[in-house]
């Protein structure tokens, strides 16, 4: 399954659109395909701008692209989120 190959899901819908990294790389500003690799074998995560061009170009949002990336910030918000209000409730007590 290509999901396992790699660690998102950025090669999965380049493929379903029948683009080349070349292709996605103009598509989205980069200079050449170096990039797009990269961020298909998770070795960089996109910068905030080139994330938004790539959701624009595959109709699809960050939590559909970087499932796992996702999955793990939730959790470290979640966690932050309830750290900070067990501390505000126990300083209200």
């Amino acid at each position: 399954m290509l999901q396992e190959q790699y660690p998102n899901r950025l090669s999965f819908f380049r493929k379903l659109r029948h683009l080349s990294q070349k292709q996605i790389a103009s598509l989205v500003g980069l200079k050449d395909r170096t990039m797009i690799s990269k961020y298909e074998h998770g070795q960089v995560l996109p910068s905030f701008p080139v994330e938004s061009k790539l959701e624009m170009v595959f109709d699809a949002d960050g939590r559909d692209m970087f499932p796992k990336e996702y999955k793990q910030w939730q959790g470290e918000v979640e966690q932050v989120k309830e750290t900070k209000l067990k501390q505000k409730f126990s300083k209200d007590v």
